[in-house]
């Protein structure tokens, strides 16, 4: 699976809100965003880079680049955001909203959280 750099960083403006949607920053929701990071080949540095372009990245500019994706990437996208929220172990009301709306604006395939889990497994 490839992303352009500007599309990983729609990516990542997902995970960062998925991450701070409980109003928590929890340790173990970022150390997702790190594996999956590494796992694309994320340098330190590019990893920086990609979290100052999510950050500066309008929301509704990440919903459009990732409403453009092909099947097998929105797929990819509703089972990360899903595998950060259950990551500190809870699912906040917050949380499960937010991928709930990101599915619907994006258009991303339903799924429950065990799918998500085994979508993220079988990568």
């Amino acid at each position: 699976m490839q992303f352009s750099g500007e599309e990983l960083a729609a990516v990542m403006k997902m995970a960062i809100a998925m991450v701070g949607a409980d109003g928590r920053s929890d340790e173990r929701e970022m150390e997702v965003i790190t594996i999956e990071l590494t796992r694309f080949g994320a340098s330190p540095g590019q990893m920086l880079a990609l979290n100052r372009a999510a950050q500066n990245m309008d929301f509704h500019k990440a919903i459009e680049i990732i409403s453009n994706f092909d099947d097998e990437r929105k797929k990819y996208v509703a089972s990360y955001m899903a595998v950060i929220m259950i990551a500190d172990g809870e699912i906040d009301d917050k949380e499960l909203a937010l991928w709930q709306l990101v599915t619907l604006l994006c258009r991303l395939p339903e799924m429950d959280i065990h799918q998500a889990v085994d979508n993220m497994n079988s990568l």
